[in-house]
């Protein structure tokens, strides 16, 4: 079982201004989709580092579509080649680096709203449920910082 696979989440194209509001919506997703089993603890520390990797795939209509946290899993001409192409989008991996909010651990809340802001401008096709992260091998990241890979499904 991955870390989080517990809680329901949906992303969507939308950035969330605060965690405040982004914790009220995820916390009503919760209760409307799982009533009193919802277990959603938005102030539990659930990795206990300053900074993490996650890899996650989507799809870009191009550079632009790249935030200054992330890095592309590849090599560039080949995923950005025409014939790697559709409708125009290309699918691609990721890798972001993100930082804890308060520069110690991520608390769910604060791993959570920045996943949804992270994705808020990629395609995720009909991959948009949120799954929960597991643990990648971190020997070839730098620092050795903790990583995991996000799932999402259908």
């Amino acid at each position: 079982m991955g870390l989080l696979s517990n809680i329901l989440w949906v992303f969507q194209k939308k950035v969330y201004d605060s965690s405040e509001d982004f914790n009220k919506e995820i916390t009503d997703y919760q209760t409307l989709i799982l009533k009193e089993k919802a277990s959603w603890e938005p102030y539990k520390t659930v990795i206990n580092a300053p900074e993490i990797y996650v890899f996650y795939e989507a799809w870009i209509k191009g550079k632009e579509d790249i935030a200054p946290n992330e890095t592309l899993m590849g090599d560039e001409n080949d995923i950005f080649s025409e014939d790697n192409s559709d409708y125009g989008m290309f699918q691609v991996e990721f890798c972001a680096k993100l930082k804890a909010g308060n520069d110690t651990n991520f608390t769910a809340l604060d791993l959570l709203y920045q996943l949804q802001n992270q994705v808020s401008n990629k395609e995720l096709g009909d991959h948009i449920f949120f799954e929960g992260l597991t643990p990648q091998s971190n020997e070839k990241r730098e620092n050795y910082k903790p990583s995991y890979y996000m799932y999402c499904g259908s």
